[in-house]
């Protein structure tokens, strides 16, 4: 099997599609970190190229004798029996809480989520090791196997290639050929398959495999760089979905299961079991500066995993495998986008064909900390490396100003300038704090948001 998979340029490369030619594919890895730099280079950073129900006492049903006292005590005996009565309710309520509270916590019952316009639903174990006879509980690995094979599937990417021969340059002399291979996720039985960005890129015609060696014609819903997310649709029904789990409900160590098709058909349904090795893990795109967190697992991700399933104990997809650094002296480092992240981005692409309100700062960078600033002579915080949309532009910012807060809250890491930025929408405007080292000084600029449409 040639390993052909794109490689970050510091060693951190997108679990690529496997190419059967054995030609490398040059396109632009999704998720990379650029080039590192060290303490004893004498330029700048390099940069990223980046139903309540509401009711009334009533007055009527109750007449009282005419004599004072009698009305009096009965009124009284009345108003005892009303709060014993409503003491009673309030008791049996809080009970029926706490016992649907206790089922949630044993993992009787599940939380799903309620976006009736989510592409997928979400189901959430609260509990891992529920008591319950009838509760979740783990699965075997051979029962996940079984459960969740099915429901992933290996797509083919097929190009147009010209031929050319001997002083010869015939653009008509054209054919389509396999470019490469990855994996993708059914989470709808009537044909819709999630896989990554990078999977279907540039392709001409999509065909996809199921398990049981089905073939099928498959259209492109959308695609989104940003996040090498992306939709294709095949015509067909009664396909075997899968469950999807929260990513919120793992802790390190868990153990996973990773399924798709390394290298490619040859080797399709095949499964790698190991742990989660970390959570939220950061990661900026190289080309677009956009960062976003992974599940990071030492289940072996190959060329050809692209897209396909990293799985719970559960036997819920709680993750799509993208990427893995594959750099000579590095192991099992693979890493899987979230499914509480991909939810709404699939949701977006099928039905508008782009990820909307997606607010971005419009600049490429990458973020010094302290120690690094300490020998550039720069404060901690984000350098810009390039300006790349007309806001920016416009704004007043200038390549090599580093961004030290915004909205008045300083940015000790990346995350909180990430953070802040999420929490807006494009069109929006944000408040940076600039220190230019060109003339040593630190200023105020207001720059509004452009729209990040990942296509």
């Amino acid at each position: 099997m040639s390993d052909n998979h794109e490689k970050f340029q510091n060693g951190f490369g997108s679990a690529q599609e496997s190419n059967p030619t054995g030609t490398p594919k040059t396109a632009e890895t999704p998720y990379a970190y650029g080039s590192t730099y060290s303490a004893n280079q004498q330029n700048m950073p390099q940069t990223y190229t980046w139903s309540a129900q509401n009711g009334q006492y009533g007055t009527g049903g109750y007449s009282a004798p005419q004599q004072p006292a009698p009305k009096k005590k009965r009124g009284a005996a009345l108003g005892v029996k009303i709060v014993a009565v409503l003491l009673c309710c309030a008791v049996v309520s809080a009970a029926t809480l706490g016992t649907f509270i206790l089922l949630i916590q044993n993992g009787v019952v599940r939380i799903e989520s309620a976006d009736n316009n989510a592409a997928f639903t979400i189901s959430r174990v609260v509990n891992s090791e529920p008591e319950e006879t009838d509760s979740v509980s783990a699965m075997s690995e051979q029962d996940i196997a079984e459960k969740l094979i099915p429901s992933v599937v290996c797509i083919q990417n097929y190009q147009v290639t010209q031929q050319y021969g001997f002083m010869q340059t015939d653009t008509d002399n054209s054919s389509v050929s396999p470019a490469g291979e990855g994996s993708g996720i059914v989470f709808s039985s009537d044909g819709y398959i999630i896989t990554n960005a990078h999977v279907v890129e540039d392709a001409t015609s999509l065909k996809v495999i199921l398990s049981d060696g089905t073939t099928y014609e498959a259209e492109l819903v959308g695609s989104d760089t940003l996040t090498d997310l992306a939709v294709i649709k095949i015509d067909a029904t009664g396909l075997q979905a899968a469950e999807f789990g929260s990513s919120e409900d793992l802790r390190v160590a868990d153990q996973v299961m990773a399924i798709g098709n390394p290298g490619g058909y040859q080797l399709n349904s095949s499964v790698t079991i190991g742990y989660v090795s970390a959570l939220n893990r950061a990661i900026t795109n190289s080309s677009t500066g956009y960062t976003m967190e992974y599940i990071q697992t030492d289940a072996a991700i190959n060329p050809g995993n692209s897209g396909g399933a990293l799985v719970n104990q559960y036997g819920q997809v709680v993750g799509i495998n993208s990427a893995k650094i594959s750099a000579t002296g590095y192991e099992g480092l693979g890493f899987a986008i979230p499914a509480e992240t991909a939810q709404p981005i699939v949701s977006d692409l099928i039905e508008y064909g782009y990820v909307k309100d997606r607010a971005m700062l419009g600049i490429s960078g990458q973020f010094i900390d302290s120690l690094t600033g300490r020998f550039y002579g720069l404060p901690q915080g984000e350098y810009v490396g390039a300006l790349n949309s007309p806001q920016a532009q416009s704004s007043g910012l200038q390549v090599g100003d580093v961004i030290t807060a915004i909205d008045g809250t300083e940015l000790t890491s990346e995350t909180v300038l990430r953070s802040a930025i999420n929490a807006k929408k494009p069109g929006e405007t944000v408040e940076l704090t600039v220190y230019r080292p060109t003339n040593d000084k630190t200023l105020t600029i207001t720059l509004t948001l452009s729209e990040a449409t990942g296509s």
